[in-house]
């Protein structure tokens, strides 16, 4: 196998170095290491460690990664070194629709916006979230788009004969196409954060449902989640890892 990932934090694996206890000024400069991280667990257990090609990034866009994808797949890297490698796969992860991928005139370079409910002149970038969610954002629209997007890439990597799966993050998104290569479709809560949640409510007998409310509270009052960045914690990543040797249809 050839793995391919896309994805934001979750897949990238940010935090996956976090400690009980460990303060924020050590988590922040703690040298990055992702060995704990599911993804890299996965690569290990699939034993493609010198075959794996990684995209997500850091609080990355849906709209980032397609972008990623968009240049890759049209590279000389991808098709003077990585079209002739057999058995490619794509796992990718679709995160918020509450964040963009816009050009910036003050660096001059692309930026992940993140949507903003009040003005803030912090920043270009915190003007720019402000405007796009005030005046150019649709839940419904939105999610039009990513299907958009989800069937498009589908149709490639079919004529490429590349295998490809996606999955929710941390929000399951009341999609209404459901593709048989999206991991858990019919599931309301399928996302990976609901995942975690769930665990811990069945490993705990709590049948309140509480956890539905706000999956990100419920994770950071139960130490699924850490607390300085809403990642999953090594044995959030354990378990996310057991579920993609489960789900996804290969043995080793």
């Amino acid at each position: 196998m050839y793995l391919i990932t896309f994805g934001d934090d979750w897949t990238l694996g940010t935090g996956s170095w976090y400690k009980p206890g460990m303060p924020k000024i050590v988590y922040d400069n703690t040298d990055v290491n992702y060995d704990s991280s599911w993804r890299i667990m996965l690569r290990d257990y699939y034993g493609c460690q010198d075959r794996h090609r990684n995209f997500a990034s850091y609080k990355s866009s849906n709209q980032k990664q397609f972008a990623l994808a968009k240049k890759y797949f049209s590279s000389k890297s991808y098709w003077g070194n990585t079209y002739k490698e057999p058995d490619k796969v794509v796992l990718w992860g679709l995160t918020t629709t509450h964040r963009d991928y816009k050009w910036c005139s003050d660096t001059y370079q692309y930026e992940d916006i993140l949507f903003k409910d009040t003005y803030d002149e912090t920043s270009n970038k915190d003007r720019i979230g402000y405007g796009l969610n005030k005046w150019c954002y649709s839940d419904k629209i939105a999610i039009e788009e990513l299907q958009t997007e989800i069937l498009h890439w589908n149709q490639y990597f079919k004529s490429l004969g590349i295998k490809n799966f996606w999955f929710d993050t941390f929000s399951s998104k009341p999609y209404s196409i459901k593709p048989n290569n999206f991991l858990d479709i019919n599931s309301t809560h399928r996302d990976l954060l609901s995942l975690l949640c769930i665990d811990h409510a069945v490993g705990n007998r709590d049948s309140s449902g509480g956890w539905i409310e706000d999956k990100f509270e419920y994770g950071l009052n139960n130490k699924i989640l850490n607390p300085h960045d809403l990642l999953p914690k090594p044995e959030g990543h354990r378990k996310i890892v057991e579920y993609f040797a489960k789900n996804l249809p290969f043995r080793t």
